[in-house]
């Protein structure tokens, strides 16, 4: 189900292919975005609004919780969050008890 980290790539840690619908909560206004790629570091978020590098925002994943983010990179449309708070920084562990019923 996990995907190991390929030769050469900047992610070192295995990730979760999911596609998740979520809200990007950014300077409180909502915005419909999904999330794919979960990992205990972070996700891949799907969002077509300019957001700068390293801006923090909530990110609230509706199969899951609501999560504190920073822009790690950006090639809009996607954008490379890195998780900073949330109620369980351990995604996978979740993404792999509910994951294949949440892909879509």
């Amino acid at each position: 189900m996990f995907k190991e980290a390929e030769e050469g790539q900047k992610r070192v840690d295995d990730r979760l292919d999911v596609l998740w619908d979520a809200l990007a909560i950014i300077d409180d206004v909502e915005y419909s975005c999904k999330v794919a790629n979960v990992s205990t570091a972070g996700v891949l978020m799907k969002l077509d609004k300019d957001i700068p590098y390293k801006h923090q925002f909530l990110l609230d994943v509706q199969e899951l919780n609501e999560y504190a983010v920073e822009v790690a990179w950006a090639n809009r449309p996607f954008y490379g969050l890195v998780l900073l708070v949330g109620g369980d920084l351990k995604l996978k562990d979740h993404a792999d008890r509910i994951g294949l019923t949440a892909k879509r």
